[in-house]
């Protein structure tokens, strides 16, 4: 898989646009998933927004009652 897109298994590094809070996430399966470790399932919402985007790309992440923009800063696979 190429290295330089986000897929299964990718640590990522989002930059909230709004409040510039930057967080570090990594795509697992569905029993890996932890939240407070940032681990998040392939399944989930924002990892099906966030598949296939590369560093720089912005990403629109609409919640119920509002929507995010975030800023892939990083892709990398450890």
């Amino acid at each position: 898989q190429p290295q330089d897109e986000i897929r299964f298994g990718a640590t990522v590094t989002l930059l909230t646009e709004t409040t510039n809070e930057i967080q570090t996430l990594q795509l697992t399966g569905v029993d890996e998933a932890d939240i407070s470790k940032g681990k998040i399932s392939f399944l989930s919402p924002l990892a099906k927004v966030i598949v296939n985007k590369k560093a720089g790309d912005k990403i629109r992440f609409k919640r119920v009652k509002d929507e995010v923009v975030f800023v892939v800063m990083k892709v990398s696979y450890e």
